[in-house]
């Protein structure tokens, strides 16, 4: 597959080729992209074009720094525990049965239904 392996320098270092290096940075990008939507960042979000799209049209690597310190902090805990989750490799049903009722589950989805429920 062209631009997806390493490659050798003189020292015998692998090194990533300009192309896997991309294909990486857009893979984050993406991937940042979905977290900020996921947890509705553009709420809180100074862009403008993000709050009438209701969704991440900025630089996520700046708007996640920036936006994440004003989610409410249940919201942000609930986040954290789906990312240690999936670190671990925890099933999502064993999740799901784990957060139910707690605090910031609660928390989560109050965010979220008052995103869907806020008009245009």
């Amino acid at each position: 597959m062209a631009g997806t392996s390493p490659a050798m320098t003189k020292k015998g270092k692998v090194t990533m080729m300009p192309e896997t290096k991309t294909a990486g940075r857009a893979k984050e990008v993406e991937a940042l992209r979905w977290a900020s939507n996921f947890l509705c960042e553009w709420r809180v979000c100074a862009n403008a074009s993000c709050r009438r799209a209701r969704s991440c049209r900025g630089r996520p690597y700046l708007c996640g720094k920036r936006n994440s310190g004003a989610l409410p902090k249940g919201v942000r805990d609930f986040f954290e525990a789906v990312l240690a989750a999936k670190l671990v490799g925890l099933p999502f049903e064993d999740f799901r049965e784990d957060m139910e009722g707690r605090e910031e589950t609660e928390a989560f989805f109050a965010w979220r239904k008052a995103a869907v429920a806020r008009p245009r």
